[in-house]
């Protein structure tokens, strides 16, 4: 008699088990950016800093660039190749003529917060 109540128990319990909801991954989650370092001598690396970069493989992607002088709404401007891409820094080499306006980065399609840059 315990031995039927112990696996009527335990049948239960994978029961329980079975019907529990699986853990989703979010891939919503929205690049940041803190901060755009530009060189002062006029050559060098542009560097940017934030957060949720991706996992480095970021310009390897078709769908996670960088866009530099574009306007406050993430429009027009250049895309740039990244020299280095990881989860919380980019590189990259300032576009001849980029001149100012906003750079975004974009990571598996989903667009950053834009900051100012003057690259000039």
């Amino acid at each position: 008699m315990k031995r039927l109540a112990f696996i009527f128990l335990v049948l239960m319990a994978l029961g329980l088990v079975a019907c529990a909801p699986t853990a989703a991954v979010s891939q919503n989650v929205i690049p940041t950016l803190i901060s755009v370092t530009v060189p002062t001598t006029g050559s060098g690396n542009v560097v940017l800093q934030g957060r949720y970069f991706g996992d480095g493989s970021g310009g390897a992607s078709e769908n996670s660039y960088v866009i530099v002088g574009a306007n406050m709404s993430g429009d027009g401007g250049v895309r740039v190749e990244a020299s280095s891409w990881s989860a919380n820094r980019i590189e990259f080499v300032a576009p001849a003529g980029a001149g100012s306006g906003f750079v975004f980065v974009v990571v598996d399609g989903v667009t950053s917060n834009g900051l100012p840059v003057n690259l000039q």
